[in-house]
């Protein structure tokens, strides 16, 4: 239980983001094929027959510009401050982010017929929200996974929020059920790193240099590695496993309009015997803030909250969603200009988020305007030059290019984000080749892979769906 209550009153990395690449949808690259697994990712006569990130991850990267912590918890003491609330908050604000990063991705060409296509990825992802007041809370950022809390101008009880970490093992195939139409799934293996959860209903605290006064009551529930911090050692998958499935189809219609739909990543992870739960209601005066000597005040708050996490809390597993959501995508080609309008929406939350892709291409290179809106109310700029061949992708993009562009100048003039705690920039990036035999079309080759089956062989979806037709 070392440091566990600091945990729960702040909930991890809480900067406005969410990790949706959507200008990398419908482009038939790697990564689109597995983040919608009924797309193609190979093409007849021109790509070879394996596809692979080569263990070079596809990134999506934040940079945080760490303002002084500690320096803020300690002339927050030194005033004094009072805060209070019970129920909802009066000005609810949401901070998300979600983190998707592939560190293996390996595609195959199966079948020609049915232009089938199975591949296998490594994911690391992380899922982040903080609910806030806008008026008295906001969030610091400190160095180990175990040390997060809510100040300055704060009543430090008053986040709720939820952080989960996990690996994801996956299986895909696609295939195309009729010329316009095609089917994919996703079958993953999970195994969670670190997962935190707080949530209280009533809380109200008062702190001075020497003292504390609190009174809360909320429910958490906790499995983080041990020690708090993460390495190499306690991120290792195959622990606290759990399951998740994706479907989607895509359709193309005679008018060239495509369309296409997914659920994705229904599932959950069960956090296993070492995780720790509880629900409390504590009423404390006059806690006294106590350490050595010349011990900082921002330590000694935090050993007070330590005390008063340990005597309600109990170890149990206990089984939670991931963020599963559903999304749509239209789309219509235009000689060089291709628009998409994507519309994603959770399953477990009320998050929603529009964005419009604009697209245009020259050659192999092609440049995209994101504009998007989600239901935080938040507006976002992102942008993203690719290079594509049939053999090979590169493409660089922002998902936030206002937020980046002043975090870059806060870097450059090396100001401190002292009041907030964070600066945020981002920057995802990737790069994939295909090896192998040319997948070309059977007339134009004695031999290739299901071609010479295709009497015997049914389709996999084909054969399912297949049960409700009428025998002849």
């Amino acid at each position: 239980m070392k440091r566990c209550l600091a945990i729960f009153l702040l909930v991890a990395l809480a900067h406005q983001a969410q990790a949706q690449q959507y200008a990398l949808f419908n482009t038939k690259t790697l990564f689109d094929s597995f983040e919608n697994p009924a797309q193609k990712s190979f093409t007849l006569d021109s790509s070879r027959n394996i596809a692979s990130n080569f263990l070079i991850p596809y990134m999506d990267l934040s940079s945080l510009s760490k303002g002084a912590s500690n320096e803020a918890i300690r002339k927050l003491m030194e005033r004094g401050y009072s805060q209070s609330r019970i129920g909802a908050f009066k000005n609810p604000e949401v901070m998300r982010e979600n983190i998707n990063v592939y560190l293996v991705a390996l595609r195959l060409f199966k079948y020609h017929k049915y232009h089938s296509e199975m591949g296998f990825s490594w994911q690391i992802k992380s899922e982040t929200q903080v609910d806030y007041d806008k008026n008295i809370s906001r969030g610091l950022f400190y160095d180990t996974f175990q040390q997060f809390t809510t100040i300055p101008r704060a009543n430090i009880f008053n986040n709720n929020g939820k952080l989960q970490t996990y690996h994801q093992i996956s299986f895909t195939y696609r295939e195309n059920y009729t010329k316009r139409w095609a089917l994919g799934a996703k079958v993953s293996l999970l195994s969670g790193i670190g997962y935190a959860a707080f949530n209280a209903s009533k809380s109200s605290a008062t702190v001075t240099t020497s003292t504390m006064d609190v009174a809360m009551a909320a429910k958490f529930r906790l499995n983080y590695p041990e020690g708090g911090e993460l390495n190499f050692k306690n991120a290792l998958p195959f622990k606290n496993l759990g399951t998740a499935i994706t479907l989607g189809t895509t359709y193309t219609t005679k008018s060239g309009i495509f369309l296409m739909a997914n659920v994705k990543d229904l599932g959950f992870i069960r956090w296993g015997k070492k995780s720790y739960s509880g629900a409390f209601d504590i009423t404390a005066t006059n806690v006294p803030l106590v350490g050595n000597t010349g011990e900082p005040a921002e330590t000694k708050l935090q050993r007070a909250l330590d005390e008063m996490a340990k005597n309600n809390t109990q170890q149990k597993s206990f089984i939670a969603p991931i963020n599963s959501r559903a999304d749509f995508l239209i789309s219509k080609t235009f000689g060089p200009y291709i628009p998409s309008l994507i519309i994603t929406k959770t399953i477990f939350n009320k998050y929603g988020e529009a964005a419009l892709v604009n697209t245009l291409k020259s050659g192999t290179f092609s440049f995209s305007v994101i504009p998007s809106y989600n239901t935080d109310k938040n507006f976002r700029l992102g942008t993203q030059g690719m290079i594509q061949t049939p053999n090979f992708e590169m493409f660089l993009g922002t998902n936030d290019l206002l937020q980046s562009y002043y975090a870059s100048k806060d870097i450059i003039k090396n100001n401190q984000a002292i009041e907030t705690g964070y600066n945020r920039g981002s920057v995802y990036l990737g790069m994939a080749f295909k090896i192998g035999y040319i997948v070309e079309h059977p007339m134009n080759r004695s031999w290739m892979p299901g071609v010479g089956k295709e009497k015997e062989r049914k389709s996999f979806f084909g054969s399912i769906f297949g049960v409700f037709k009428k025998k002849k």
